[in-house]
């Protein structure tokens, strides 16, 4: 099943044909099926470089960006291949550093991320309070001439490959540390370059997404020029909202797009496999089931394709891209279920790209905030946005006794 998603976008975008063709040509020849648990893993980072060499990194961000729309497009085609490619196009991250930096960090990003295919990081969960911004205890020391980051980050990804990490942090001037309560001060995030002393990194294996590296950064009094700061101090908050917002439909869109090539190995499986003398698509409930996940995953590639359109005309809607993602995730991942059940014990094996894609998406249900999370924050703003609730006439008012 080619995503219906797809063919309306590359209708009213005619000039996102050329770019899809490109990377449809690249995946062919680089990653031309879907893998398996048991295929030989891919070096992912040199897939990567080949992108660059092709001009194939930059797509949302950069000289020649075409938009987040078109990195969305991107990132669906990819997840169709493995959810481990969603790093093969994408400048990722990186497009923090890009669009907040520093001239001079704008112009290195630009020629070892876009021009070489390094690769870049966020580092903002915490091991005590996992996504709860408020609680960080990462502090960027300002010392007036330079700054000390200490802290530690943990269960982030890419820790062995990125050249370098956005971190976010709570800026305390040096005579003030140890003496203010840090959940009072606002967010500011930082370029870490990743070859600066006093960075400890501690490895761990995942469930899925095991592509690339995953685990612990541990910081210590790690000097940093001042000119590393993003946008000022106290804007992380606001960086993390715009980048977020984005970055959760790709990471939506690469799940939906191993939800549509699961949902077309079922639908090609269920047609040649018969029960008796019929067909397994011909069993009602076998066909409600692929329906019903097809309309699921199709519906939310939509909104959040239509969500990134809106964001490349200014209009960036945190909480709508929040419960997306959430929603996108938990599509997909039941979608793959779907297709596993389908398959049958074949499914259940590493043999099939199916058990793959279900540990994958499920890591993804989590990562960039847990879903209960963020379909809670759609529902804050929309509580916000409710009207007060005026009192009723004759209503009583309970008095302190």
């Amino acid at each position: 099943m080619t995503s219906l998603a797809i063919g309306p976008l590359l209708k009213r975008h005619p000039e996102l044909e050329t770019l899809h063709s490109r990377i449809t040509t690249f995946l062919d020849r680089h990653l031309p099926v879907p893998l398996c648990e048991a295929d030989e893993r891919p070096d992912w980072l040199a897939l990567r470089r080949h992108a660059a060499d092709a001009g194939l990194i930059g797509i949302d961000a950069g000289p020649d960006s075409h938009g987040r729309l078109a990195q969305g497009m991107a990132m669906f085609m990819a997840g169709r291949r493995d959810c481990d490619a969603r790093e093969v196009f994408s400048t990722g991250h990186a497009a923090m550093a890009l669009h907040y930096g520093s001239p001079n960090l704008v112009r290195d990003t630009q020629e070892r991320v876009i021009g070489a295919g390094q690769l870049a990081g966020v580092a903002s969960s915490e091991p005590h309070s996992g996504s709860d911004l408020r609680g960080f205890e990462t502090v960027l020391v300002d010392h007036g001439d330079h700054f000390t980051l200490s802290g530690s980050k943990g269960l982030i990804s890419r820790i062995e490959e990125a050249c370098g990490f956005v971190v976010l942090c709570k800026i305390v001037p040096a005579p003030e540390l140890g003496r203010v309560d840090l959940r009072h001060v606002p967010l500011s995030a930082v370029w870490l370059p990743m070859d600066t002393p006093g960075i400890l990194t501690d490895t761990a294996e995942p469930l899925g997404m095991k592509g690339w590296s995953f685990g612990h950064l541990r910081f210590v009094d790690v000097r940093l020029d001042k000119d590393l700061l993003l946008a000022g101090p106290g804007q992380g908050r606001e960086i993390f909202d715009t980048h977020f917002s984005a970055w959760r439909l790709m990471m939506a869109l690469v799940c939906l797009g191993a939800a549509a090539a699961a949902i077309e190995e079922s639908v090609e499986r269920s047609s040649r496999r018969h029960v008796g003398r019929m067909p397994l698509a011909a069993i009602p409930s076998v066909a409600a089931r692929m329906g019903i996940a097809a309309a699921e995953v199709e519906a939310a590639t939509t909104w959040c394709l239509s969500l990134l359109e809106r964001i490349d005309h200014g209009d960036v809607d945190p909480a709508a891209c929040s419960a997306a993602k959430a929603l996108a995730t938990d599509a997909a991942y039941q979608a793959v279920d779907v297709a596993l059940q389908l398959h049958g014990s074949e499914g259940y094996t590493r043999t099939t790209p199916l058990e793959k894609r279900l540990r994958d998406i499920r890591g993804l249900r989590i990562a960039d905030g847990p879903n209960d999370t963020l379909y809670s924050v759609l529902a804050h703003s929309l509580l916000q946005q409710a009207p007060q609730a005026e009192e009723l006439p004759g209503s009583c008012q309970l008095s302190p006794a």
